[in-house]
């Protein structure tokens, strides 16, 4: 209902009552506003331009989130795209032919830099009917559905990404709280709930009121700091919750700002470092276990030689048979221990990243050449086959530590062959590695023991093996002398049937220059 003056300035009026479309048409639209549900409100949409025209078919399209593909209603009323371009840059209707000798009416749906959608109208048929349509009330019901949809829209994409962010912060395992310049909670995410015990009630709240003691003398001087010179150092806190548990928080800020760079207030950052203090400290007790070890080994090494000498020229001067076997005994064990030590003195290098590699081009066969001599590789039990390519090229190799990977995996073969058999050292290549196999046919090992069979001190369980010497050390020993030459050592077993190990080794010629300071400073060391 409307007031209108019968003439100007007459001082008499005349009430205007409102047109049943008129009527309806706000009806359309005050539901349209009511519901904020996009496919009611294409329904509503719809349903009213039957009613306004004399069209068998309506459709409503809408743009989908690529703002380019029209999505929704019947896809044979689907307009062409420059036909689309036509009516939203002209802003009115216009009546098309479409496929199969029909013609289509097509109505933008948009609002200020946005396409919204279209409304679609089947005139097919109507003749002279369709001339006659009335559709400024069905551009005006148009508008304010394009106007709704896209408010719709925006609420919708927001709502979204809130909840997107809110996902985001509460997956952050640091905590988070963000407050305005203030001093008031603006945000946290569930790990700043529980980190700092505060509860759902703390946003809009001033953080000196919720934060533990420590932790508030730390933020205020944090945020001092940065409001003195622009930026603050990372500070360490210890926190008493109340439960009677300390925390160790380490905590940093950053400015908030807003689109235009100007100051929001201050983001705060909580990081629990009870774990990585914990690390730390093991890691410092685990440098002090192999230097503790290396200091003890060097320090046992020294008196074994002396008595391994003495024991050796008492040996040479004794004359009774029962001296002689005890001297020998001790003399065995002497050597038992020195290889102890040995082992031990080499994973403390290695633990400590201080194993020193000598390299020189040598034959790879003269690796095998020189441990015949050794006795750990040879039993009466036992058949060596060496099988050995004629033209193994030059590598560089350090010559004693792969003697020492040989003759470990070697007189691994015989000891895990107490039955006897044949052990077979291969040596072949390829373009590039130089591959090595050591065979035998003795008890193998079982699947779940050869995943932990490189790790130290670690010796396979069993009463078949309870009888066979050794300390667990020199897989490990093994392993880090192959992969400081580039290269990998691995096994293949079958609990029963015998035991692979193979290497493979990168064939060089020179030293990489990143290896080659470390190189010239091993060898003036061992000058």
């Amino acid at each position: 209902m409307s007031v209108d003056p019968i003439k100007p300035d007459s001082g008499v009026f005349r009430v205007v009552m409102p047109s049943p479309e008129e009527v309806a048409l706000r009806d359309v639209v005050s539901r349209m506003f009511q519901t904020q549900d996009p496919q009611e409100i294409v329904r509503l949409l719809g349903e009213q331009a039957l009613r306004m025209t004399a069209a068998p078919r309506v459709a409503v399209f809408l743009y989908g989130p690529d703002r380019q593909t029209l999505l929704g209603g019947d896809p044979s009323l689907l307009p062409e795209a420059a036909v689309l371009d036509y009516v939203f840059e002209s802003a009115k209707p216009a009546t098309v032919p479409h496929v199969d000798g029909r013609y289509i009416l097509v109505l933008p749906m948009k609002v200020p830099q946005n396409r919204v959608g279209a409304v679609v109208l089947d005139l097919t048929g109507l003749g002279e009917e369709a001339a006659k349509m009335n559709l400024e009330a069905l551009g005006v019901l148009a508008d304010q559905a394009a106007v709704i949809l896209h408010s719709v829209q925006i609420v919708t994409r927001t709502i979204g990404e809130s909840t997107l962010l809110s996902n985001i912060l509460d997956s952050i395992t640091n905590a988070i709280v963000t407050i305005d310049i203030p001093g008031t909670i603006t945000r946290l995410n569930r790990n700043a709930m529980a980190m700092l015990e505060l509860s759902n009630d703390a946003v809009g709240r001033p953080y000196r009121e919720l934060f533990l003691p420590d932790v508030t003398q730390a933020v205020d001087t944090l945020l001092e700091e940065v409001r003195q010179m622009g930026f603050a150092m990372e500070k360490m806190v210890t926190a008493k919750l109340a439960q009677g548990l300390e925390l160790n928080i380490a905590i940093s800020t950053s400015i908030l700002r807003d689109e235009a760079f100007a100051p929001l207030g201050t983001i705060i950052i909580f990081r629990d470092m009870t774990a990585s203090r914990e690390l730390e400290r093991l890691r410092k007790l685990d440098t002090m276990k192999s230097e503790f070890v290396a200091n003890v080994s060097h320090e046992l090494k020294t008196p074994l030689t002396s008595i391994k000498a003495y024991t050796e020229a008492l040996l040479d001067m004794a004359q009774d048979e029962q001296m002689k076997s005890f001297l020998k005994v001790i003399d065995e064990e002497s050597d038992r221990l020195l290889f102890l030590i040995n082992d031990l003195l080499n994973v403390s290098r290695i633990q400590s990243g201080k194993m020193k590699m000598h390299f020189e081009l040598l034959p790879p066969r003269v690796i095998v050449d020189e441990i015949l001599s050794i006795s750990k590789v040879h039993s009466e039990k036992h058949k060596l086959v060496f099988q050995l390519a004629d033209d193994l090229p030059k590598t560089l190799l350090d010559r004693e530590k792969m003697k020492e990977v040989m003759i470990n995996l070697v007189s691994n073969a015989i000891k895990y062959s107490p039955k006897g058999g044949t052990v077979w050292v291969r040596m072949g290549y390829d373009a590039s590695n130089l591959m090595i196999e050591i065979q035998d046919e003795g008890m193998g090992i079982s699947k779940e023991n050869q995943a932990r069979l490189f790790q130290a001190f670690y010796r396979v369980d069993g009463s078949h093996t309870a009888e066979i010497p050794g300390t667990g050390l020199g897989l490990v020993i093994c392993k880090a002398i192959v992969e400081h030459h580039g290269g990998r050592i691995w096994v293949e077993s079958e609990f029963g049937k015998g035991t692979t190990f193979y290497i493979l080794i990168p064939l060089r010629r020179e030293i990489p220059q990143s290896e080659l300071g470390s190189q010239l400073g091993s060898m003036a060391e061992g000058a």
